[in-house]
């Protein structure tokens, strides 16, 4: 019986043990308010050049030049196609970029063809 005893004690230790080492669990503090939403800026410029392996797309305009970084979720148009792929966008295609910046990377939301205003007829 003393056998039964010594291991019924070991095993209260061991699971002692272990709960003495769970951190305690703290609810976030509600008084911040919630993250801003990072605002959507545009650029407007000529592709420079289409890093497909790197995810990145340089616009230049005038004498600057920004890189986008591109992923999966960004959206590409041509003049021809609403709807289109990274591969009908080509380098000295004149584009408007819709992006957001955030810890100093500018991502790509929309790449296509600049608003080009109605003729009134």
């Amino acid at each position: 019986m003393s056998k039964h005893l010594l291991r019924g004690a070991m095993l209260l230790s061991i699971a002692a043990v272990a709960l003495a080492f769970t951190a305690p669990v703290r609810a976030q503090d509600t008084n911040q308010p919630p993250p801003a939403k990072a605002k959507l800026q545009h650029f407007t410029g000529l592709i420079e050049s289409i890093d497909v392996k790197a995810d990145t797309v340089v616009i230049k305009k005038g004498t600057d030049s920004k890189t986008f970084k591109i992923g999966e979720k960004t959206k590409y148009a041509t003049a021809d196609k609403k709807e289109a792929a990274i591969t009908d966008i080509k380098v000295g295609d004149k584009v408007l970029v819709a992006y957001s910046e955030a810890n100093g990377v500018a991502t790509a939301h929309k790449i296509g063809p600049p608003n080009v205003p109605k003729k009134a007829e």
